[in-house]
């Protein structure tokens, strides 16, 4: 890159979008309730069924993205192991990461802190669509719901988190890797929003939540530690020795 700017943000057009859609959901709550509508019958008192793609995306797709995060591990252990090296892509720093990225946007910040404790009814609990739950707006905290609640969307976070594997793309691809991700991210979103699983905007503030965390988990321990270490050749030259060590300490 010939710009200051730090390759991390390169091509992140979409998360713009996703941060003014999440502005507007707050000022306007009721387009909440006019989209998850759209895909309510209210002559047989459902929402539309899953289906064998959608419920692959739900329950198929968790498991890929741990498996391939398993991969990635085991193979930079198995380069530091048996000294034949790993790509660029799967130093230690990055590796940190992925995992990093994984355990605190997806896993904790969503799973561990929102989901179990906004208390918001999912689309297919609330009154307007034949449940017993009040329906809430998306900023406030409420007791309609008592555990893995609607606010904010786990598998759209999951989806959205995907965002970080983007980012080790080479730079040249990064932009369109990283549109990939948002992509798959809207994917996921959809695929809970029509089946009543969620509103539009529990998908919206979990892609919000996730990739700003994933961004600036990146800034801070791939982007600036590398773009430091290029502007030290002592450093470089370190670095070069201890990847090809398998008895270094260093990432």
């Amino acid at each position: 890159m010939t710009t200051g700017r730090p390759a991390a943000w390169s091509g992140i057009w979409g998360y713009r979008v996703l941060l003014a859609l999440v502005l507007v959901l707050v000022a306007f709550p009721q387009i909440d309730l006019a989209v998850s509508g759209v895909f309510y019958d209210p002559e047989q008192d459902r929402f539309m069924r899953e289906g064998p793609l959608l419920n692959l995306l739900r329950k198929g797709v968790p498991p890929i993205l741990y498996g391939v995060v398993l991969f990635l591990v085991l193979q930079w252990l198995g380069g530091r192991v048996t000294g034949a090296g790993t790509p660029h892509a799967l130093n230690g720093r990055r590796v940190a990461f992925v995992l990093t990225s994984l355990a605190l946007g997806p896993g904790l910040i969503v799973n561990g802190v929102f989901k179990e404790w906004w208390g918001r009814a999912r689309p297919s609990d609330i009154l307007a669509f034949g449940g017993e739950a009040r329906f809430t707006p998306p900023w406030m905290m409420t007791d309609q719901c008592a555990s893995n609640c609607s606010f904010v969307a786990g598998h759209a976070a999951l989806g959205f988190w995907t965002v970080a594997l983007a980012l080790l793309a080479p730079p040249a691809w990064r932009p369109w890797a990283v549109a990939g991700a948002l992509g798959f991210g809207a994917l996921m979103s959809g695929a809970r929003v029509v089946v009543g699983g969620h509103f539009l905007s529990d998908v919206l503030f979990a892609g919000v939540v996730v990739v700003t965390v994933t961004l600036w988990l990146h800034r801070v321990m791939v982007d600036g530690p590398e773009r430091a270490t290029r502007a030290d050749p002592a450093t470089v030259s370190r670095d070069t020795d201890e990847s090809s060590d398998p008895s270094a300490t260093g990432p």
